[in-house]
């Protein structure tokens, strides 16, 4: 059943919340890239890897710091020097030196994950500065209860190994299942004999049929909470027809890459997987999970493989969400940020301003100036 939120401040837009008092001191805008590192090679239908690169970006005013994300898994068409390139645009330079005091910003740049870093940032920057935190104060989401289903991902495996690599996975209510369109009722067997959780399968883009899509249906039966991205994301027809027969929601991911994707996706995917490296930011992601619910679709927030960072900045929308896919850090053996933990089945950041996550103590990635 679609959950409603009557009177979220957030269904208004972003730009029109007022935080008074900010500074009018210059922006210190410096960046870093990084590789974040998985504990195990993480396998999709898109392959395998050992990692993810990102760009990781501060922005700085007196004494309080604001910190961003851009990861770049290689699927996307967005690489590390095409997100750097966007940092040093000569007009983004301009506009931050005027920005200054302003309330919000939402940055002029054409890169989708360039532009989700530097809003990220700059967000995290003038919550702290308050002192508030970005869910309840800034997007009003306070009494608003989390009651989104905190998943964890199982990438492909082999056989032989799926017992070994679900213990390694923390506690949650679902369970994210790979799958390739290859011998994937087999493998669903197998993780069902060794997990008793609810499973939400995510085939990213690898099935070809309707039939082929039902029959990993049938063999999970009520366990099965969601089925993401089944077939390619231009075959709307096959998604359509898929969630005409069965009840389970098929939620759109490559489908639905940013809000004109969203408004026709209703009556054909019954939810959308959201996230920030697709649609630009937490502003752009926050307007798309109100919009989903007038449209009677249901909310997932996803992520990219990013860190504590991304994923505890991705986490504030919680609230609007049916299902949370912000399993990055869990995956990750050096994740630089802390703060975003799983309590009683819920994602919860840990800090009580911005996004309620901070860097690893000690943790220099050598930051590159681009605006001082």
């Amino acid at each position: 059943m679609v959950r409603n939120f009557p009177g979220a401040p957030v269904g208004r837009n972003v730009s029109s919340i007022t935080l008074v008092g900010m500074s009018a001191a210059p922006l210190e805008l410096v960046y870093a890239p990084y590789r974040l590192l998985f504990k195990r090679p993480f396998g999709t239908a898109h392959g395998l890897r050992d990692g993810t690169d990102c760009v990781f970006v501060r922005l700085r005013r007196g004494g309080f710091a604001g910190y961003g994300e851009a990861t770049l898994p290689p699927y996307l068409s967005e690489t590390l020097s095409s997100v750097i390139q966007g940092f040093k645009n000569h007009d983004l330079k301009l506009e931050l030196n005027g920005i200054k005091g302003a309330k919000t910003w939402r940055p002029n740049v054409g890169s989708m994950a360039t532009r989700a870093a530097l809003s990220m940032a700059y967000y995290d920057l003038i919550t702290k500065e308050k002192g508030i935190s970005f869910s309840t104060e800034y997007l009003g989401l306070r009494g608003i209860r989390n009651e989104a289903l905190a998943m964890v991902t199982l990438g492909l495996t082999e056989l032989a190994d799926v017992q070994a690599a679900l213990s390694e996975l923390p506690a949650t209510e679902v369970l994210k299942v790979k799958l390739s369109g290859v011998g994937d009722v087999h493998y669903v067997k197998e993780v069902l004999r060794f997990d008793g959780r609810k499973l939400f399968v995510d085939a990213n883009q690898g099935w070809e049929t309707v039939e082929h899509a039902l029959a990993v249906v049938d063999v999970i039966g009520d366990r099965l909470v969601g089925i993401e991205q089944p077939f390619r994301k231009d075959r709307w027809d096959l998604h359509g027809e898929l969630q005409r027969r069965t009840s389970v929601p098929v939620y759109g991911d490559e489908s639905i890459q940013g809000p004109e994707d969203l408004e026709r996706s209703a009556g054909i995917f019954g939810g959308v997987n959201i996230k920030l490296m697709k649609c630009g930011g937490l502003d752009v992601a926050a307007e798309m999970a109100v919009r989903a619910r007038e449209l009677g679709m249901r909310v997932m927030l996803g992520c990219m493989s990013e860190s504590s960072l991304g994923c505890g900045a991705m986490a504030q929308l919680s609230p609007l969400a049916d299902v949370v896919d912000l399993d990055g850090p869990w995956l990750l053996a050096n994740d630089p940020f802390e703060g975003l933990v799983l309590d009683e089945g819920r994602l919860r950041c840990t800090g009580t301003s911005g996004f309620g996550v901070r860097p690893v103590q000690g943790w220099d990635p050598g930051w590159i100036p681009i605006v001082a």
